[in-house]
C-alpha cells in the first residue's frame, strides 16, 4: 500500500509541475505603463489556477482508489468454464433425462442438432484453446529441450514426449518408453538433438509450470473426446447420407471444422479435398521424415473409401469421395431444413457408385488381341490396257540374253556335270552354234526406252556408235581455212633438254639471270 501511496503521489506531483509550466507560459508579461495594477485577465488566469488544483486532487484520489482496488480474479480454466461444464453435464444426462425421452421424434431430432452445433462451438474453441496451451508447454519446457518443439509438430506427440523425457539427461534410457509414442524416425531424431541440445536441467518451479501446462492440455484432451464422441453418435441423426459414404467419425470431425452442416453445404467439393490439411512447413516435416504431412489433403482422405485403393490412386480417389459429399450434404441440409425424413440411401447410392468407379479403375490392362493376318489374295489382278501399260511392259521386258541363259537345249550336256546338274549353267550361250546369235543387229523397239529428253539423246549417241564399227571414220572435219600438220613430239623435249643444260651442267659457272644491257 506505501508503494501504491508513493507512486499516486509522485503522479500528482508531476500533473502539478506540468501546470505549473502551463500557467507561466500562459501568463502575458506586465506593462511599464502601469506596473501596479492587476488587469481582468490576471484574474481569470488565478481562478483557473484554483480550478485545475482542485480538479488535480480529485485525479489524484481517482489515481488511489484505483490502484488501492484488489487485483481482478484470473479468468477460469476453459474445461472450468460453467457453460462447458452445464453442456457436459446436459450430455452425459441425456439418455435418463425425462423431459427428453418425452418429446416428440422432431423435437429430439431438432434438440439434437442444435446440441450437435454446439458441441461445433466447443470443439473450434477447444482446437484454438489446445494451441495455446501447447505454446504455454513448449516456452515452459524451452530451457530443458528447445528443438523438441520442431522436431514433434504434433501437440499430443509432444505433451506425452515432454511426461516421458521429463528431466532426463541421457534420452537413451527412455527409449522404450518412446516407442510406445512415437515412431523410430522421429525417436532417433530425438535423440541426435538430445545429445546435442544446449538445453539445462530445470528447477523445481519450472517442473511444476511444465507439469500444470501438460495437465492443462490432458483435461482439454479429455473435455474435447468427450464431444467428439457425442457427436459421432449424432451424426447419423443428423446426416445419415454424409456418414453412410464417410463414416460418422470423418463426418464429424469434418463438420466440426466448419462449424454445421449449413456451412458444409455451402463449400465447393475442390475445397472440401483441403479441409484440415497440415501445411508443409520447416516445423511439420519432424526432423528428418515429412511423412506425417500429405499435399492438399485433408480430412476426408481419413475415410475408408480413400484408404482402400493402392497410394497412386488416392488422389483420384479423394476427387470423386469430395464431389459426392459436397452433393449427399446438401442432400442432408435440405431434409433436415424441410422437415422431411432423414434417410442414408443417397449416402449408400453414391458409396455403391464410388466402389463401382474403384473397381473399373483397379481392374488390370486388357491383353492385346493377336488378330490372324488376313487371307492373301492369290488371283492376279487384272490391269486396264492402253499406250502406258504397254510401255510400262516394254520397259521391264525379259532381254534375249536372259531370254538364251534361261533355255536349255534338248538332251544335251553343258559345262560339268555338277554344274549341270544343279542348273548352274548359262543356258543356250554355252552352246557354239546358238551363243553367237546375241551378236546379231537386232532391230530396237521403240517402246524399249522413255520417251524423255535424257533417253533420245542418249539413243542418238548410240545410233551414231553402231554406224561407224568397221574403225576407219574419224570424226575430224576438214575445211578450205583449215588444215593438218604433222608435228614431231620429241622436238619439245629437246628443246627443254638444252635450257637445263645450259643452266644446271656441271660445267655451267654462275651466271646473271637479268638480262643483258
Amino acid at each position: 500500500m506505501d508503494q501504491t501511496t508513493t507512486l499516486a503521489d509522485a503522479l500528482l506531483d508531476d500533473l502539478n509541475d506540468l501546470m505549473d509550466s502551463d500557467e507561466e507560459a500562459e501568463a502575458p508579461p506586465p506593462t511599464q505603463s502601469e506596473p501596479n495594477v492587476k488587469s481582468e485577465p490576471q484574474e481569470s488566469s488565478l481562478a483557473a489556477a484554483i480550478d485545475s488544483s482542485a480538479a488535480s486532487e480529485m485525479m489524484a484520489a481517482t489515481i488511489k482508489q484505483e490502484f488501492s482496488k484488489p487485483p481482478p480474479a484470473a479468468a477460469p480454466k476453459m474445461h472450468l468454464k460453467p457453460s462447458l461444464v452445464a453442456h457436459l453435464n446436459y450430455l452425459s444426462t441425456l439418455d435418463t433425462n425425462q423431459d427428453y425421452q418425452e418429446k416428440s421424434q422432431k423435437e429430439r431430432e431438432e434438440e439434437d442438432h442444435h446440441l450437435v452445433v454446439k458441441s461445433n462451438k466447443f470443439l473450434a474453441n477447444l482446437a484454438d484453446e489446445l494451441e495455446k496451451a501447447h505454446g504455454a508447454l513448449a516456452t515452459a519446457y524451452k530451457p530443458k529441450f528447445p528443438e523438441l518443439e520442431e522436431l514433434l509438430p504434433n501437440y499430443v506427440q509432444f505433451k506425452n514426449a515432454v511426461r516421458v523425457i521429463w528431466n532426463e539427461i541421457d534420452l537413451t534410457k527412455v527409449n522404450d518408453e518412446l516407442n510406445e509414442i512415437l515412431n523410430s524416425n522421429q525417436i532417433i531424431t530425438i535423440s541426435v538433438s538430445g545429445s546435442t541440445t544446449s538445453g539445462r536441467v530445470l528447477t523445481k518451479e519450472e517442473l511444476a509450470a511444465v507439469d500444470e501446462a501438460a495437465t492443462y492440455m490432458d483435461n482439454l484432451l479429455d473435455v474435447q473426446t468427450k464431444l467428439i464422441e457425442f457427436v459421432e453418435m449424432s451424426m447419423e441423426g443428423l446426416a445419415p447420407s454424409v456418414c453412410a459414404l464417410i463414416g460418422p467419425s470423418t463426418a464429424a470431425r469434418l463438420i466440426g471444422l466448419v462449424g454445421g452442416l449449413a456451412e458444409l453445404t455451402k463449400i465447393p467439393s475442390c475445397n472440401l479435398q483441403v479441409i484440415g490439411q497440415v501445411k508443409q512447413n520447416s516445423s511439420s516435416r519432424a526432423g528428418m521424415s515429412n511423412a506425417s504431412t500429405k499435399r492438399h489433403v485433408g480430412v476426408v482422405a481419413d475415410c475408408d473409401l480413400v484408404k482402400s485403393v493402392p497410394k497412386q490412386m488416392q488422389k483420384k480417389a479423394l476427387k470423386l469421395v469430395s464431389a459426392k459429399l459436397a452433393l449427399a450434404a446438401r442432400f442432408d441440409f435440405v431434409n433436415a431444413d424441410s422437415g422431411r425424413t432423414r434417410s442414408a440411401n443417397t449416402g449408400l447410392q453414391f458409396r455403391a457408385e464410388i466402389e463401382h468407379k474403384f473397381e473399373k479403375l483397379l481392374e488390370p490392362d486388357r491383353a492385346p488381341v493377336l488378330k490372324a493376318l488376313p487371307k492373301p489374295d492369290l488371283t492376279v489382278k487384272k490391269r486396264r490396257g492402253g499406250k502406258r501399260m504397254r510401255r510400262w511392259k516394254d520397259r521391264f521386258e525379259e532381254t534375249a540374253m536372259m531370254k538364251q541363259a534361261n533355255t536349255r537345249a534338248f538332251s544335251s550336256q553343258q559345262g560339268e556335270y555338277g554344274d549341270d546338274a544343279m542348273g548352274i549353267t548359262m543356258g543356250l550361250l554355252d552352246t557354239a552354234d546358238t551363243g553367237g546369235a546375241i551378236r546379231k543387229t537386232t532391230e530396237k523397239r521403240k517402246m524399249r526406252q522413255a520417251n524423255s529428253k535424257a533417253s533420245r539423246k542418249r539413243a542418238m549417241q548410240m545410233a551414231q556408235q553402231t554406224r561407224n564399227n568397221d574403225g576407219l571414220a574419224s570424226s575430224v572435219v576438214f575445211s578450205q581455212s583449215t588444215s593438218m600438220e604433222l608435228v614431231n613430239p620429241d622436238a619439245n623435249k629437246n628443246r627443254v633438254k638444252e635450257a637445263n643444260k645450259k643452266w644446271f651442267s656441271e660445267n655451267a659457272g654462275f651466271q646473271s639471270a637479268l638480262p643483258k644491257k
